[in-house]
């Protein structure tokens, strides 16, 4: 057989490709291309929102101030820093009382506690960026009061924080505002505060022993006399007997204190900041947080100056039982006639008002839980309330007085301050357009945390 041979215009080709193949294939490549660019269009812009985009929106707006992510979150680190010290310093003093069990128990509490708010990194950052939003407030309200803080005022707090006084430690101030006294009770509030007196049993002191006298060689010879008692106790008397010692060799010199001087406080501050730039917090951010601080103080002195000693005040007793049932069974016995005084010893819940049968002295407003305290404004001296519930039970309020008078303690008038304070604040918030952006949570860090070595079970 003869094989015919191809010419060459017959050989093989290569498969043609029609223009429809062309085109998918097209495609298919500019497809890989494009994801190409959205995959490292994505990276580059997570990179870029990550480190430059997301430093520049704020997380927060208070009127027209702003809070930026990275203020807010090297703010968020301080924190953070103030209770990694804490927690390390509790930890040693944990370690130094390693014998008494009571006290590593008291001590791994505090830790576990400590431990608690560091690792719920949202909570402790959302505490931090309210108390921010509170501190625009008060640079806004601050500003139309003319309230300022210098850099030297900063300056002289932080020599303050690091125990540094180059004028000497500031002299306590004792106030001098003098107690009055209670005022003259009227017929109707004798009787109703009348207490049934009670019979006290005198106790006879015990009778001392003789104590017998020891003589030390080369101390005083101390001589103690036995008294006998019976109410009242004789003051022993002394008698030093000298005895000769002799003294040799060389005294030793008492050490000298290190002076704590502008120099070392400067040493110590440096220091500090430094341990700060390890942790990416600016000095700039430690020098705002004590700026911000003072400005508050002085703002709320100015605020709470409005506060006068003089109050509108009542004088209540209570008797605090757990059910309305209850409550109303004490409201009928004492509308049946019943002494306030036996069915308050009987019944009542609160022990510290045991003694003097529910007494609660003269408060203003504010020092009262808000159901008990409107209660007790409304009633006429004399009058007995109906049941009042409050977070403690239900209580049974009698009115005593009422009266303005001056608070009598300092901590019932700073009390008021602190409470009129808080409302205030609360008002001027209201009135003032605060925003929270959903990104503060992108800003809120984890570290620093408590190595892992030095972490205590919870």
């Amino acid at each position: 057989m003869t094989t015919k041979k191809k010419t060459r215009g017959e050989e093989l080709k290569p498969h043609s490709i029609n223009t429809k193949e062309k085109m998918n294939a097209k495609k298919l490549t500019i497809g890989f291309i494009i994801f190409a660019i959205i995959v490292v269009g994505i990276i580059g812009y997570a990179f870029l929102y990550d480190k430059v985009l997301k430093f520049n929106k704020p997380v927060a707006v208070v009127g027209e101030n702003k809070i930026y992510g990275k203020e807010f979150n090297q703010r968020v680190r301080l924190e953070r820093n103030s209770y990694v010290l804490q927690y390390n310093q509790i930890a040693v003093q944990m370690v130094l009382m390693s014998d008494s069990e009571d006290y590593v128990s008291y001590y791994k509490q505090q830790l576990s506690q400590i431990l608690s708010i560091l690792d719920d990194y949202e909570y402790l950052g959302e505490y931090v960026l309210d108390s921010m939003i509170d501190e625009e407030v008060v640079k806004i309200e601050a500003e139309k009061r003319g309230i300022t803080v210098s850099d030297e005022e900063v300056d002289a707090m932080m020599q303050q924080l690091f125990g540094y006084y180059p004028n000497g430690t500031a002299t306590p101030t004792v106030s001098s505002w003098v107690f009055e006294p209670t005022s003259t009770l009227t017929s109707v509030q004798e009787t109703l505060i009348a207490v049934p007196p009670t019979s006290e049993v005198p106790t006879q002191a015990a009778t001392e022993a003789p104590t017998a006298t020891v003589a030390v060689e080369g101390e005083a010879e101390i001589i103690e006399e036995p008294t006998a008692t019976l109410g009242v106790t004789a003051t022993a008397e002394v008698t030093l007997v000298p005895t000769a010692t002799e003294i040799s060799g060389t005294a030793t010199p008492a050490p000298t204190p290190t002076v704590y001087t502008e120099e070392i406080y400067q040493q110590n501050y440096d220091e500090y900041v430094e341990g700060l730039k390890g942790i990416e917090i600016d000095e700039s951010v430690l020098r705002e947080y004590i700026a911000n601080y003072l400005l508050e103080q002085k703002l709320y002195a100015a605020i709470t100056s409005e506060v006068s000693r003089m109050q509108d005040q009542v004088w209540a007793r209570h008797i605090l039982v757990s059910t309305q049932d209850e409550a109303i069974a004490v409201l009928n016995r004492l509308a049946g006639g019943e002494d306030w005084n036996t069915v308050c010893n009987e019944v009542t819940l609160d022990q510290s008002g045991a003694e003097n049968c529910g007494d609660l002295g003269w408060f203003a407003k504010g020092q009262m839980i808000e159901a008990f305290e409107t209660e007790a404004f409304n009633l006429d001296i004399g009058e007995i309330s109906n049941p009042v519930e409050s977070s403690y039970g239900w209580h049974i309020i009698q009115v005593l007085g009422h009266e303005q008078r001056s608070v009598e303690t300092d901590y019932d008038y700073q009390r008021l301050q602190s409470n009129y304070y808080d409302l205030w604040l609360q008002d001027v918030k209201a009135n003032l357009t605060i925003v929270k952006n959903d990104n503060w949570k992108d800003h809120v860090p984890t570290e620093p945390s408590v190595e892992l070595d030095m972490r205590v079970s919870q």
